[in-house]
């Protein structure tokens, strides 16, 4: 190849130059930017053009072809050149050309990687806003589950007894009872009548105060003094 490159540079030195360069870069530096990809096709190409015109009329004039040249000029010699010359444009835009169809792929990933993305941050935002809107739906006050009871506990069990909802209050207090199950009792429209909430988890008990409002979701278990809510987990 060194051979090739002496003979090229002579007539142009930059351009033998650059070829190097641009193979090095074509084969090892993945930063080449598509801009840079499209310009060395093209050239490479040109250049491929222009070595297979000059191998062409090297079989028949020689001295045309060799004009660069001082020495003697000979078929063989331009032969030689513009052949090695032919070969290695062609090889390097292949080169080239492949690395553009990689560096479009990668673009195009980058683009489906985007919007599936994009897509999963909608999908996400709609189902919180599903589930806020179930929330929403399906949630009464401590306030109005224990008025409830209290106007009427037949027509509150059938309503309420064994379905689970939401239910929203301030609480009054946090215990346990006999047999150390964990309740928070939620403020009803009574002083003696409220809204019992039992559940398992210890250390979101252990942060929980009096005069914090919550949200529970649980199963309604009917009237006991207080209307109980079993199995509860706190919403917020």
């Amino acid at each position: 190849m060194d051979f090739y490159f002496q003979f090229f540079a002579k007539p142009f030195p930059l351009c033998a130059t650059f070829t190097e360069t641009s193979l090095h870069c074509s084969l090892n530096d993945k930063t080449i930017t598509k801009t840079l990809l499209f310009f060395m096709e093209n050239l490479f190409a040109l250049l491929l053009f222009a070595s297979l015109i000059f191998l062409v009329i090297g079989l028949f004039k020689p001295a045309t072809s060799l004009f660069w040249d001082k020495n003697e000029k000979t078929r063989k010699k331009s032969f030689l050149v513009y052949g090695g010359l032919t070969i290695l444009f062609f090889i390097l835009f292949g080169v080239t050309a492949d690395k553009k169809k990689t560096g479009s792929s990668d673009t195009s990933s980058l683009t489906t990687e985007t919007q599936t993305a994009e897509n999963a941050q909608v999908s996400t935002q709609a189902e919180k806003e599903r589930e806020l809107a179930e929330i929403k739906k399906n949630t009464i006050s401590a306030h109005d589950l224990t008025a409830t009871y209290e106007a009427n506990e037949v027509a509150a069990d059938e309503n309420f007894k064994g379905k689970t909802f939401y239910v929203t209050g301030t609480i009054t207090d946090i215990k346990k009872d006999v047999l150390d199950n964990i309740y928070v009792t939620l403020k009803g429209n009574e002083m003696f009548r409220q809204v019992q909430c039992f559940f398992e988890d210890k250390e979101t008990a252990a942060q929980m105060h009096k005069g914090m409002k919550v949200t529970f979701k649980g199963t309604c278990d009917g009237l006991m003094i207080n209307v109980l809510m079993k199995d509860c987990v706190l919403v917020q």
